[in-house]
């Protein structure tokens, strides 16, 4: 059962050239009502994906943002994927974690979360659906 979704920033939350996926930063924000968000990069610190976001806004979507400069891990490493299940307070089972990189998605298969690669905005906000069970309308 999923209580928690991870998701990872650049080519999910912001283009890779940094423009906001408006449609994915509105579904995370209906999401966030029914479970657990967490926001996982591969950046230098906390700063880099402040910087990119409205004053508070992280914390409004996630309920954990981990930058992997903060912490000395870096996707693919399963420490990381572990520190993020543990600060939302869930099992890596009960995650889902979304990635553009196939690499960091095995990854966090190798703990036991279930992965999405995002390859298309649209595409993936269906089977995040499909995969929670709940339909979060337009």
């Amino acid at each position: 059962m999923i209580k928690a979704v991870v998701f990872d920033c650049f080519g999910v939350m912001l283009s890779v050239r940094s423009e906001r996926n408006e449609a994915m930063i509105d579904f995370v924000r209906r999401l966030k009502s029914d479970y657990k968000t967490g926001l996982l990069s591969n950046v230098s610190g906390r700063d880099a994906l402040d910087e990119r976001f409205q004053p508070h806004e992280l914390d409004e979507l996630f309920d954990t943002v981990i930058a992997s400069g903060d912490v000395s891990l870096e996707k693919p490493d399963a420490a990381i994927y572990e520190l993020a299940a543990a600060q939302l307070d869930v099992a890596p089972n009960e995650c889902l974690f979304i990635d553009d990189i196939a690499l960091f998605c095995r990854g966090a298969e190798r703990v036991g979360m279930q992965s999405l690669e995002c390859q298309d905005i649209t595409d993936t906000i269906k089977e995040i659906q499909e995969k929670v069970g709940r339909h979060y309308g337009d």
